[in-house]
């Protein structure tokens, strides 16, 4: 956590402190990991001895982009989509390989798709991690969150319905040992993931949240995703997926529910009063022909909303600025109304906060402004949301710590990584009964 001091640089910050939203030609001092100064000015010499000085003339200073919602352990399944929905491409596709996967090659993709968020600009990373085999499969994914120097949460999947069904004790057991470690380790942290409402028992469910709970941690489910989902649920309970878990006394500020494609009208304002967070993955839902989740009424409503690029599997990148892009776009084309979501707001809802202040850790992203698709920049807001792309990310901080600096991943050999990924994926392919 070096001391720095960046200067000429282009920083978002809070609408009180300034009302565009950006401070121009503006000076940062970072240090012990936390943003000690922004200040339209120059700050004195005595305040920066020391600082490593950066001059970030055409460069944007930004918090860092929230992918609320990945499967990492996907980064192998990429391109299996086709033309299949949802249920049927996971019993076709995904399972069969997330069968074969061994520990080993659960830490190479989790290293994978954990790059591909720093290069992404994410800072904070939401992984469900669905590949549970045995308790050595969680311990990769946490080895490689750890090495990331990311912000991760692990919301450790499962379900004790259906098949892959696990027993309700040992889900409950593996969990409280997973969500211990949370008070230990700042950047990496456990949560509960049920899978669906339609894998999960009530009892498990109310079980597993209230440990959520004891530990400081949060449940994350995939809730209305299709229309045959919803059904599932409809015909064994006789209520929509939200209603449902409104009825287990679980749904509040401390649930998210991934996706609420096809939440029905009395589930939405379920979800605006009990101050749940919805993670809208508008790029897969399109991918798979789910639909398009209402974003303009979570957002009316004053539903907490954050963005999640979902698995490679079905998306089938974790690119966080093309899925804010179309969140933005697919909500004014659902809505026929071109003044829904302004670029700020959905910076906003990319970033989970309106922008950088005083007090706060170290966690920044830095983009270039002077590319091919960004200059010239008529309107900064417009600029990140409209035009840039993952390649405009620079660097990345975590706590004043560099993860990405000047276009190098610091923390992860991704040229090794790479072909590790390629060679391992022959054999998962045979072991899956793939390939011959």
């Amino acid at each position: 956590m070096e001391k720095l001091y960046l200067i000429h640089a282009t920083i978002a910050v809070e609408p009180a402190m300034e009302p565009s939203g950006w401070l121009k030609e503006a000076f940062l001092l970072i240090e012990g990991g936390v943003i000690e100064e922004i200040s339209p000015s120059p700050l004195s010499p005595q305040r920066v001895d020391g600082a490593e000085v950066l001059d970030l003339s055409s460069r944007a200073v930004t918090p860092v982009w929230i992918n609320g919602h990945t499967h990492l352990s996907q980064t192998f399944l990429r391109g299996l989509v086709g033309d299949r929905p949802l249920l049927r491409w996971l019993r076709e596709a995904i399972w069969p390989l997330q069968q074969a996967f061994s520990p080993e090659v659960l830490e190479v993709a989790a290293l994978l798709g954990l790059a591909e968020n720093i290069r992404s600009g994410a800072g904070l990373v939401v992984d469900h991690q669905k590949i549970t085999h045995d308790v050595s499969f969680t311990e990769k994914v946490y080895k490689a969150a750890q090495q990331s120097g990311l912000r991760v949460w692990i919301a450790r999947a499962w379900s004790d319905r259906g098949s892959g069904a696990e027993n309700p004790k040992a889900v409950m057991e593996e969990l409280e040992r997973w969500l211990s470690n949370n008070k230990a380790n700042q950047r990496v942290k456990f949560a509960n993931g049920p899978l669906a409402p339609w894998r999960c028992s009530a009892e498990t469910l109310q079980a597993t949240h209230q440990l959520a709970l004891q530990y400081g941690a949060f449940t994350h489910i995939h809730v209305s995703e299709t229309q045959e989902e919803v059904k599932l649920t409809w015909d064994e309970y006789r209520k929509h997926p939200v209603e449902w878990l409104e009825s287990l006394g679980i749904l509040g500020e401390h649930i998210q529910i991934v996706h609420g494609v096809w939440v029905q009208e009395p589930e939405l304002q379920l979800l605006a009063e009990r101050k749940a967070l919805v993670v809208h993955c508008p790029v897969s839902n399109a991918v798979l022909g789910s639909g398009i989740a209402p974003l303009g009424d979570f957002i009316e409503r004053g539903i907490r909303v954050r963005l999640g690029t979902d698995g490679p599997a079905s998306n089938d990148v974790q690119d966080c600025f093309e899925t804010m892009k179309f969140a933005l776009c697919l909500a004014r084309a659902a809505n026929c109304k071109p003044s829904l979501i302004p670029p700020r707001l959905a910076l906003e809802v990319a970033w989970g906060k309106p922008g950088l202040r005083r007090g706060e850790a170290a966690d920044l992203a830095i983009l270039r402004l002077d590319t091919v698709w960004t200059a010239p920049v008529h309107d900064l807001d417009s600029a990140l949301v409209l035009s840039a792309r993952a390649s405009n990310v620079e660097s990345l901080l975590i706590e004043g710590d560099w993860v990405l600096r000047d276009g190098k991943i610091l923390t992860i050999d991704e040229e090794t990584l790479i072909k590790e990924g390629s060679a391992l994926l022959k054999w998962l392919r045979q072991k899956a009964g793939l390939e011959d």
